[in-house]
């Protein structure tokens, strides 16, 4: 799209006469400014310019007007009309002309200012001005425009305010983004500015004419406030003519309604609930931790399981990371042995603020398996009312979080579960610390809440290796990175005899093949890994969901081989911890 800002060109012609006088017949050189135009982004300097009696192309130099400097440049050797070739003395010529680009950012920071362009002599090795020079300025075609309104209409967010490119006489098309401008915030919608305008925005606008308002309707439900809900709104105005596409005024000002979900620590807040059913048994996979290399060695894919209790949140088993030991232990059992063989909080019930902090990080979309509605009712009725004790939240004292308890005691989360499940999955029910997994406990109460008997799964030794393998070396590795729980480790500690990330992988793998927690003597896991006779048997989360090498019918919810992935898509605020 071309758009003339100052003399047109069929105007330009019928002063060429003139231009020549101007120059006076004794110049060798001579050229004149037509004007500028905007097109593919860019503003455009048009003219012509040569040495007189010479059809050679010269060159020609935009200069800033600001410090005599140039800006662009370009050949003055575009196809020329008869007449430019007669003001050049030269009649044979036809190529004469020039257009000169100049960046769109360079153009807006001058507008108001003089155009000066000029040329260099092939002959006299000179530059000259051209004609014009000065005569014309840089046209303000900047985006103007505000951010009026943000209402919350239930169910979606209007936007509304106006938006022009200044002198424009062209609607213009409008982004909105959240929590930052293009290229930091997140994009929201667009529209178009062309509904009616009052003769203020016009002359804002410097036209006599057009249509420049916008009301903009954007979906905002549950799903999005959790995303967006609270964030800054921000408004490009795109230019019709390549410009800057400028924030319009207000930008910033006004917020999106609600508040987007947040984690602080164990904490957690939602402006929405989800849809898992009450009864479901929630599946994610992690992008870290111990478990997910032991999962992936063995061949399996999920690494937590959660009883989903609807909108009310969740019961499952879960350990926080340990704390690290004292000086000067921490050189040899970098983790607290204590916190490691009984992990807090263990088996809990929770609500969905603090299934959300728990599930922060995860590498996919968490799912559900739902399978019989009353039999996975009657499980979680009787998940809900099971035995439990109160305790204060470790990440806000405010929050309390209810613990259930195993022969009358809280149940601790115990890594050697998934070496051997011992009868967790029985009635009476009993294992080393009192402890479960995410994956053990929901087996207990798959029996106790009446759905039946889960079955443990025996892995092989080959499978067992690998997994002790694949645990050592991921924690080594995640200690040796630095980062996260494991650089404050290495920023407190210094202990320059002993390989602390070494002993903190040969630490965890010892807890889980043998529930050995307090010592880094590697020949306790490397026993297991390299005994032939040695297996592992417990119930995974894969199990539980019926994946292969498992089958469905082991659970009730492996019924359901549906996808069925976690969406927040139901109004309810809750805040909560999980630990």
């Amino acid at each position: 799209m071309r758009i003339e800002s100052s003399i047109a060109r069929t105007t330009a012609t019928a002063f060429l006469i003139l231009a020549g006088l101007y120059t006076r017949g004794s110049r060798a050189q001579t050229g004149w400014i037509d004007g500028g135009y905007w097109a593919n982004g860019q503003f455009n300097i048009s003219g012509w310019a040569c040495d007189r009696g010479s059809s050679q192309p010269v060159m020609v130099l935009v200069i800033d007007p600001r410090n005599g400097m140039g800006i662009a440049s370009a050949m003055s050797n575009n196809p020329s009309e008869p007449a430019v070739g007669a003001a050049c003395g030269a009649p044979w010529a036809t190529n004469l002309r020039f257009s000169v680009a100049v960046a769109a950012a360079t153009e807006e920071a001058l507008i108001g200012r003089p155009i000066l362009v000029q040329a260099y002599s092939n002959l006299s090795g000179q530059w000259f001005r051209l004609g014009n020079w000065g005569g014309i300025s840089y046209p303000d075609n900047a985006i103007r425009g505000y951010i009026d309104s943000v209402f919350d209409g239930g169910g979606q967010v209007v936007l509304s305010g106006w938006g022009c490119a200044r002198g424009v006489a062209q609607s213009i098309w409008v982004h909105v983004y959240a929590g930052g401008p293009a290229g930091s915030g997140q994009w929201v919608g667009a529209g178009l500015a062309n509904q009616a305008s009052e003769w203020a925005v016009l002359q804002a606008c410097g036209v006599g004419y057009g249509a420049y308002r916008y009301n903009i309707a954007v979906p905002f439900g549950p799903e999005v406030m959790m995303q967006l809900g609270g964030l800054k709104v921000y408004v490009h105005g795109i230019s019709p003519i390549g410009g800057w596409n400028r924030l319009l005024s207000n930008s910033g000002v006004f917020s999106l309604p609600g508040q987007r979900a947040t984690v602080n620590g164990g904490c957690g807040y939602v402006p929405a609930l989800w849809n898992a059913p009450y009864g479901s048994v929630v599946l994610s996979r992690s992008n870290g931790g111990p478990i997910r290399p032991v999962i992936v060695a063995i061949g399996e894919y999920y690494t937590h399981s959660m009883l989903s209790l609807g909108t009310s949140g969740i019961v499952h088993g879960e350990m926080k990371t340990p704390d690290h030991s004292s000086w000067p232990t921490v050189c040899t059992r970098p983790l607290d042995a204590n916190q490691l063989q009984y992990g807090y909080p263990g088996v809990e019930q929770i609500n969905l603020g603090g299934a959300y902090a728990d599930l922060q990080g995860e590498e996919i979309t968490p799912v559900y398996q739902w399978g019989d509605a009353g039999k996975t009712a009657a499980l979680a009725n009787w998940a809900v009312s099971a035995a439990q004790t109160g305790t204060q939240s470790q990440s806000d004292r405010s929050i309390w979080i209810s613990r259930k308890l195993r022969n009358g005691a809280p149940i601790s989360y115990s890594l050697y579960q998934y070496r051997d499940i011992e009868q967790a999955n029985q009635v009476p029910s009993n294992s080393v610390n009192n402890g479960m997994v995410c994956s053990t406990f929901l087996s207990w109460a798959h029996l106790q809440g009446g759905a039946g008997y889960v079955p443990a799964f025996t892995y092989d030794h080959v499978l067992i290796a690998n997994g002790a393998n694949a645990l050592f070396n991921a924690v080594q590795n995640a200690c040796n990175s630095g980062v996260g729980f494991w650089s404050a480790l290495l920023r407190s500690v210094s202990c320059p005899f002993y390989n602390v990330c070494e002993n903190a992988g040969d630490q965890v793998t010892n807890c889980m093949a043998a529930n050995a927690c307090a010592t880094n003597d590697n020949s306790i896991w490397h026993g297991v890994r390299d005994d032939p006779a040695a297996a592992a048997t417990s119930i995974s989360p894969d199990r539980l969901a019926g994946l292969p090498p498992h089958n469905v019918g082991t659970t009730v919810w492996s019924y359901d081989q549906g996808y069925h992935p976690i969406a927040w898509n139901a109004p309810g605020p809750q805040y909560g911890c999980w630990y």
